[in-house]
């Protein structure tokens, strides 16, 4: 997988990929340390679009399991679908998420 992921931790957000996901959690890249059991949201851009035409993410929320190596895996506690905003796309496509873009709140 090489899905573009937005990640919310409670002081912090960033960007990053998502390297594997499965219907209870995902490994994804982060460009900072997180602890197991921290929450963390997860914006994902689905690659299938409904309809054929509008874009979706996949909101996930849920809690760190491990971390290391500049990746992070999390068990997912909710999942739901919404549209994708099209500035979630722009910055999807701009932002270096080789390994994690971290930004600060």
């Amino acid at each position: 997988m090489n899905l573009p992921v937005r990640y919310t931790l409670p002081k912090s957000c960033g960007w990053g990929r998502i390297v594997n996901i499965g219907s209870s959690g995902a490994l994804f890249t982060i460009g900072q340390p997180v602890n197991p059991g921290q929450p963390v949201e997860l914006c994902i851009g689905w690659p299938v679009l409904l309809h054929e035409k509008v874009h979706l993410n996949l909101i996930a929320a849920g809690l760190i399991v491990r971390s290391e190596g500049g990746r992070a895996a999390v068990r997912f506690e909710r999942c739901c679908f919404r549209t994708a905003r099209s500035d979630f796309r722009r910055q999807s496509q701009s932002a270096d998420l080789r390994g994690g873009a971290t930004l600060h709140a």
